[in-house]
């Protein structure tokens, strides 16, 4: 089997992975002896997950859109104040013009306060030289991301040189 044949099923995996977890803290927030309240929200469940883990799920979901060219989805997971300066179309175009292929991502780890996490995530890509008989070079760098919590949900803060 070749290898690009793999990093669809990987990315599949990876969202098998996320639905089941996503499937067991709800069965675990629905054990409690009373019912649920009418008026409980998402944030109030989410705040019962750890930040760590739930800004794990939404990095390595931004990079599974990144992986699979999904540039759209993966806009959605930028912070609000950079969606206010960055058109969507400029983002995109942006991101289809890089001379790189990503192809597998691994959570390193995450580092978080109140509402600010740092995130560590070694990214697997593949470039295209234009060099005569280089061709593609495979690449492997861990990359540091910036996440901030706003409403509710965790969002990557981009660097102001990508």
């Amino acid at each position: 089997m070749s290898s690009s044949s793999m990093f669809p099923r990987v990315a599949g995996a990876r969202l098998a992975l996320v639905a089941v977890c996503a499937l067991a803290l709800g069965a675990c927030a629905s054990q409690g002896t009373r019912p649920p309240t009418a008026g409980a929200s998402a944030a109030a469940d989410a705040a019962k997950v750890a930040p760590e883990d739930q800004v794990k799920l939404r990095a390595l979901k931004r990079w599974d859109h990144l992986i699979e060219r999904h540039f759209e989805d993966a806009y959605e997971l930028l912070s609000p104040g950079y969606r206010e300066t960055q058109s969507k179309e400029a983002y995109v175009k942006t991101m289809k013009d890089r001379p790189v292929q990503w192809t597998r991502v691994f959570f390193q780890k995450a580092t978080c306060e109140t509402q600010v996490c740092t995130v560590e995530i070694q990214v697997n890509a593949q470039f295209q030289m234009p060099v005569m008989r280089v061709g593609t070079v495979d690449a492997v760098n861990v990359v540091t991301e910036n996440w901030i919590l706003s409403d509710g949900d965790w969002y990557l803060v981009p660097k102001a040189d990508r």
